[in-house]
């Protein structure tokens, strides 16, 4: 105990020693715009401090006259004297900085050189080790959305929904092992669509990327950070309050190329401003985004053993997305050094798709054609918001405390015909028996392979031409499609937590910073399920395709990458509006039989679960200037998890449901020590140690089986997985060419224990009474795991060169990792993590002169391992991509500028493949895509 009074009375004492002094105050702005990082010093005292995101800063110093200098990459040095007396507070207020040159040459230069500036500034002077982008930069990329924008930095890269951004991977770890925040929060995770449903991973399509201040991505994290990031932390701040008044409004058209409405709208308003004699600042930004989109796609499923082709899957989608989003900050400055703060934001998704499909199961003999039309319109909500204080409590001692509050839902907005409890995933099957050619003998039943499979002698279909080979004794016709059903897939997934949060600041010596603090969040978790059909009579007369009423088929040229191979396929299907609801065919609604299948008669019981999650957090940690170069920071994170699920059993013999639960607690002791090495000004070298983990996922330690009847698949949970950790080792090294150039590499190790995969077999399912082989998958937990790479980089403005020329710049950078495991099923080969693409590039030529800006973007992806199955001939892999984005602009005098922006110029496809590439199991593609359209601010 006597050692805990000593801690107390040695804290007052440095307390007391701290009011002995004054307090140095201050805001670093650059115009209107706070400057985050940049260098305050004292340089008699060998005292430095960094402002904060918000450009602040607070430093204690003894009585007297001192010289103060403010320093940032890419601006003019300010020198200042100052005259301080013990106990008072001396407050500079707003300073200026103006960037490097003359101020004609600052304006032709363009915001993506200012937005590079602060990003380089805040990588370099940041304890982590981070890669960072700002808003300006941003804004000058042809990026719609935040996992868009993520994709330019160096080791990330992005998985694609209908060919946008949705999903992001750090160091080709699998993107559950990222976390992605708000403020330093963890963003809710709802989702109903994509192979990602019940995890961690946030949809980044939410976030528009006009939301951003800045992105952060924090590859070795010090205990300040959120201890779930294997891969790293992605952080976005979204903007706050101006220092002057700011107005900006943006109007754009959106382009696309494949669908048949091609334009959509895009539009953004912000306002933001300082009252009260600078004591009360606000900013509201809103933001709408409505774009269309067109994707021919074609899908093939195998066999796991014989890799023999199963079905036949061709569809063509038609979509609109609209984006609405409102983002919203405010702050009171109470006295110098303390303010008060609430920011919120609201973004929901639209997603109305109707995608048109006929499916071919050549491993059937009846009802092996099948018409799917599908009429779905996604919805998904993610909003939230946090309200704190930040006070300098003394000289030394600084506070942040805040409440924050997020929620997200994922579910549906129609189909109209239904209501609100109602909706979800609507589609109508049709189907007709025909006989399929092209077919081989194999142990007496008949077998589909593609060219280079199957026995010797079998001619099968070229992979970019894969056909169905209707048989002559059963001409394939749309007449001859008869209703078999309509279903209704109902998902309502809400994920909501509830945050507490303190965090201290204190300057134990000129040289020694500690900073400690704690967190608590609650979250809760629900996945609703149901399934609700409409069956029609086998005993009624066929309801054939003619009843209802018919429209063209939309894609007038479909698959012309493939010179419209499945033109054959083509042809008039029903009207949505004829269709939408069930019974609006009187003399067919008659014979429908309805059933809704929910958590209390039915197998879909086991997809429904509820959990609470609990975390409790504490750090502490130390920064430590030994000298003008060497720099330490270290300490200890520890976070405990507890967490209960709530799900149901479903007995298939007694039709019967059970409740049941599981719960675990995890403590997670996680040490990391940095060291950061600066000869120079233009030298900047660091080495890490650091302990972190990731937490499964709340649908894979659900204690239950989730059964799909509508793809055939079965989900089994597992409450006992553990959780995945990581002792990660990193070394990084960087020059600064000048104040927007750089050369940076590194290498980073990862010893991995507890890896999560889920694994994949086909197993014979009776559900409701019908038989059928459903692909069966189980997460469980891995032999230890390793990866390991290189991150290269180079930025260049080449202003060296003559006349025009000066104008031009380029960026390069390029990951590589390497993975390997076991799995239990396997345990003889070696086998990669999930989505760890060995080799990214994005490269990128830029030019700003005078007032026109250019900029071409490149990245390339080499094909990576997504699902591991019976063997590695089955193992499902996504094939290699290279994308080519560009956006060019003018600013005309009053602050207006004209810009375009286009994605996607190279059509590149989304291709997963069977094994080998030889077998494409997904291939979709969208064309390019774009807008235009103009930017006024003042």
């Amino acid at each position: 105990m006597r050692y805990f009074y000593l801690t107390i009375a040695v804290f007052f004492l440095c307390l007391s020693i701290s009011y002995a002094q004054g307090t140095l105050r201050g805001t670093v702005i650059d115009g209107s715009n706070p400057i985050a990082f940049a260098t305050v010093s004292v340089t008699e005292l060998k005292i430095q401090k960094l402002s904060g995101l918000d450009g602040t800063f607070s430093i204690s110093l003894p009585e007297g006259f001192h010289k103060i200098s403010i320093t940032m990459v890419g601006y003019r040095k300010v020198d200042t004297l100052i005259h301080m007396i013990n106990g008072k507070t001396t407050n500079l207020g707003n300073i200026n900085l103006s960037p490097n040159g003359d101020l004609q040459q600052v304006e032709i230069q363009g915001m993506y050189s200012s937005g590079e500036r602060k990003a380089i500034a805040m990588r370099r002077n940041s304890s982590a080790i981070m890669d960072v982008a700002s808003a300006d930069a941003v804004g000058k990329l042809p990026d719609i959305n935040a996992a868009e924008a993520v994709q330019r930095i160096p080791g990330v890269s992005i998985d694609r929904d209908q060919g946008e951004g949705r999903y992001v991977t750090v160091r080709g770890t699998p993107s559950q092992w990222s976390s992605t925040t708000i403020n330093g929060d963890r963003m809710p995770a709802a989702k109903t669509s994509g192979d990602l449903l019940g995890n961690r991973t946030v949809p980044m399509d939410l976030l528009p990327s006009e939301f951003i201040q800045y992105i952060q991505v924090i590859k070795a994290i010090t205990p300040e950070y959120e201890g779930d990031a294997i891969g790293g932390t992605i952080n976005f701040i979204p903007r706050t309050s101006p220092e002057k008044r700011t107005f900006r409004i943006m109007g754009a058209l959106p382009y696309a190329e494949r669908p048949n409405d091609k334009l959509g709208y895009n539009g953004s308003l912000l306002y933001g401003d300082r009252l009260l004699n600078d004591k009360f600042g606000f900013l509201v930004l809103g933001t709408v985004n409505q774009r269309t989109y067109g994707t021919d796609d074609y899908e093939v499923g195998y066999g796991n053993q014989l890799h023999n082709v199963n079905s036949l899957d061709v569809r063509n989608y038609q979509g609109t997305r609209t984006n609405k989003g409102l983002n919203a900050a405010v702050d009171y400055r109470l006295a110098p050094g303390t303010k008060v703060y609430a920011r919120g934001y609201y973004t929901e998704l639209l997603d109305n798709e109707r995608n048109r499909k006929t499916m071919h199961y050549f491993d059937r003999a009846t009802n092996n054609a099948v018409l799917r039309w599908n009429v779905v319109d996604y919805y998904f909500k993610n909003y939230g918001g946090e309200a704190g204080i930040e006070s300098t409590l003394s000289a030394k001692l600084s506070m942040n405390a805040r409440a924050a509050w997020y929620k997200s839902w994922a579910g549906y907005k129609g189909p109209s015909s239904a209501t609100k409890d109602l909706r979800g995933y609507y589609y109508g099957n049709w189907v007709q028996t025909v006989k399929y050619d092209n077919m081989v003998n194999v142990d007496g039943k008949d077998y589909k392979f593609l060219k280079g499979d199957g026995p010797a002698g079998y001619e099968g279909d070229d992979p970019n031409n894969v056909q169905t080979h209707f048989s002559a004794t059963t001409p394939y016709s749309a007449d001859n499609y008869y209703l078999d059903r309509f279903v209704t897939s109902i998902r309502n997934v809400s994920d909501n937590d509830k945050v507490a949060a303190v965090d201290f600041k204190y300057q134990l010596l000129n040289n020694l910073l500690l900073k400690f603090g704690g967190k608590f969040r609650h979250k809760t978790s629900t996945y609703d399920y149901r399934y609700a059909t409409w069956v029609y009579k086998t005993t009624a007369p066929k309801a054939y395709l003619g009843l209802w009423e018919k429209e063209a088929f939309p894609a007038k040229n479909w698959f012309p990458e493939l010179n419209n191979t499945y033109d054959n396929l083509k042809f008039d299907y029903p009207t949505a509006a004829s269709f939408i609801n069930p019974y609006s065919i009187p003399k067919v609604g008659a014979n429908l039989t309805y059933t809704l299948n929910d958590a209390t008669n039915s197998s879909y019981a086991t997809g429904n679960y509820d959990a609470t999650e609990k975390v409790s957090a504490g750090y502490a940690m130390g920064e430590w200037g030994l000298n003008a170069a060497w720099k330490i920071v270290g300490g200890m994170r520890f976070e405990h998890t507890s967490a209960i699920s709530n799900s149901y059993v479903y007995n298939d013999i007694t039709k019967k449901v059970s409740p049941v639960s599981g719960s675990k607690s995890v403590p997670a002791v996680l040490p990391m020590l940095h060291f950061i090495y600066k000869p120079n000004d233009k030298t900047d070298l660091r080495a890490a140690v650091t302990r972190t983990f990731a937490r499964p996922s709340f649908n894979e330690i659900s204690p239950t089986t989730r059964v799909n009847p509508n793809t055939l698949t079965v989900a089994l949970g597992n409450p006992d997985l553990r959780p995945t950790f990581s002792w990660n080792y990193d070394l990084i090294g960087s020059y600064y060419l000048s104040n927007t150039s750089y050369l940076t590499g590194g290498l980073f190790y990862k010893k991995i224990k507890d890896a999560v995969y889920t694994q994949s077999f086909n197993q014979s399912q009776t559900v409701d009474g019908t038989t059928a082989s459903y692909k069966v998958s189980q997460p469980l937990n891995s032999d230890n795991a390793k990866l390991y790479g290189i991150e290269l980089g180079y930025n260049q403005k080449l202003t060296f060169l003559p006349g025009i020329l000066s104008g031009l710049g380029i960026n390069l950078n390029y990951t590589y990792t390497k993975s390997e495991t076991t799995i239990n099923d396997r345990p003889d080969e070696k086998i990669g993590l999930l989505n760890q693409s060995p080799n990214i590039i994005n490269a990128a030529l830029f030019y700003e002169k005078d007032r026109f800006s250019f900029r071409i973007a490149a990245n390339y992806r080499q094909a990576f391992l997504v699902e591991v199955r019976d063997n590695s001939g089955a193992d499902r892999y996504q094939d290699k991509d290279f994308h080519l984005d560009l956006n060019t602009s003018y600013n005309f005098p009053k602050n207006i500028t004209l810009f375009l922006d286009a994605n996607n110029l190279t059509n590149a496809a989304l291709r997963y493949y069977h094994g080998v590439k030889s077998r494409p199991e997904q291939v979709e593609y969208y064309s390019a895509r774009g807008r235009v359209g103009v930017n006024w601010s003042f």
